[in-house]
């Protein structure tokens, strides 16, 4: 009986810590995603982009990639 809760105990423990740590990632992947629509939106609003917009949108793009 002792040994099914501590094992049910343990489990829950182990699961919580991994969600946890893909928690984070997911919520950088997330925000880089953020960055690079609003860098996006940025460069669209005069129908032209530029050189320099286009190499941070290139860059933005690299980090959600990764």
């Amino acid at each position: 009986m002792w040994e099914e809760v501590i094992s049910v105990v343990v489990t829950f423990a182990v699961v919580l810590l991994a969600s946890w740590r893909y928690w984070g990632r997911f919520k950088a992947k997330l925000k880089a995603i953020r960055e690079f629509i609003d860098e996006l939106d940025d460069a669209l609003y005069d129908d032209k982009i530029s050189e320099e917009e286009y190499r941070k949108l290139w860059e933005k793009f690299k980090k959600i990639v990764e």
